[in-house]
């Protein structure tokens, strides 16, 4: 069975596959699920791919090679199929839910628990501990690339998959010949935002999506990574390309899921430009300035910074600790604050030098213990 791709899109879509319409073309293990997904990619990034601009096929084999794998997508198989307009390449992996950013998003104040929080921090941890080991820098960590890893049977499956058949959004011509568009429908989890403390410790998260991954200690493929708000600030001041690029963006989505608002929102201004605002509220917010070690290695140094580390454009800064702008919303308990914030300042420290590993946070206090005190985001 071929799938119906649109060549013309420029993201990457995923889809159940069946292994039993696969079988004379693929081999598994037994004690797999019958259901797998696919990842096809787009022609360009097929290209992408084979020019090795794009460096996910390898990081999946690398990862796949690996012994006691766990919270990272375990590639299957791999092949490429024709399409009306070329070839995509095909990833095969374990079938995974929906992604923490529409889990956060249901919560009435968008919002989660914090023993949610630490449940799902310590898995990318242990995801971003294993990819760090193995020299591959994710580069694009954000909420909506952690998915549940939670579809326990093949039976529920298949109850899901009779109880929602397949929708036809409608069609759309290619050189005469007609497609379906298909409506996304992924398989949901069970799990609801409140879900008390010891259910938290059975959910299961998987850290995906690797296009934009590239190896530690090699020049990148690429020159643009991340989501804005979750960039580092290595990333702005282009120095000190590796790892910790992931930590720091682990310490804002660990505050996105506490508050349900982004740590970072910087804006232009007439005598500024957005970067010069980040670059403000990183030092706000962290109570930190760049040391002239780390500005000697900056390459844009000289665009944001005069020769005493003072912001060019913007000054009068007005600091706000951690502790302040998670107690700012009034959502995470009292109780929490310090300790959340202790774990956020060890991701956020500006000088990677000084930024915790991935390994080191996992040993964090405010991650050995859960608060089951009332949450203050309940209706």
């Amino acid at each position: 069975m071929t799938p119906n791709i649109d060549p013309r899109t420029s993201t990457t879509f995923r889809l159940a596959l069946d292994r039993s319409c696969k079988e004379d073309a693929m081999r598994y293990s037994d004690g797999l699920s019958k259901y797998l997904a696919a990842k096809v990619l787009t022609l360009e990034a097929t290209k992408q791919s084979h020019d090795g601009l794009m460096q996910e096929l390898e990081f999946l084999k690398k990862i796949a090679s690996c012994e006691d794998i766990n919270s990272l997508p375990i590639l299957r198989d791999n092949f490429e199929i024709q399409g009306p307009r070329g070839s995509h390449l095909c990833f095969v992996m374990d079938l995974l839910s929906t992604d923490v950013s529409s889990y956060r998003r249901s919560a009435p104040k968008k919002a989660l628990p914090p023993h949610t929080v630490k449940a799902i921090v310590i898995q990318v941890l242990e995801a971003l501990t294993q990819l760090h080991e193995l020299g591959i820098i994710h580069t694009d960590l954000k909420l909506d690339n952690i998915l549940f890893n939670s579809i326990t049977t093949d039976e529920h499956i298949d109850q899901y998959l009779e109880a929602n058949p397949v929708v036809i959004d409608g069609e759309y011509d290619l050189d005469g010949q007609s497609y379906p568009i298909l409506h996304s429908q992924p398989i949901q989890h069970a799990f609801s935002w409140d879900v008390p403390p010891l259910t938290a410790e059975v959910m299961n998260f998987t850290l995906v999506d690797l296009g934009q991954g590239q190896w530690a200690g090699r020049q990148p493929t690429i020159n643009m990574f991340s989501a804005y708000f979750l960039r580092a600030p290595e990333l702005i001041l282009q120095s000190d390309f590796g790892p910790k690029i992931d930590i720091w963006a682990l310490g804002c989505v660990t505050f996105e899921m506490l508050t349900g608002r982004w740590l970072f929102t910087p804006e232009e201004g007439e005598d500024w430009r957005l970067e010069d605002d980040h670059l403000a509220k990183m030092m706000e917010l962290t109570g930190e300035r760049f040391t002239s070690s780390m500005l000697e290695r900056a390459f844009r140094r000289d665009e944001y910074f005069d020769t005493n580390g003072n912001l060019l454009r913007i000054d009068g800064l007005q600091p706000m600790p951690l502790e302040a702008a998670l107690a700012n919303y009034k959502i995470v308990p009292e109780g929490e604050i310090g300790a959340a914030a202790s774990f956020m300042r060890a991701c956020l420290r500006l000088d990677v030098n000084d930024r915790a590993s991935a390994a080191d946070l996992s040993m964090h206090p405010w991650l050995r213990t859960a608060s089951c005190e009332h949450y203050h985001s309940a209706t």
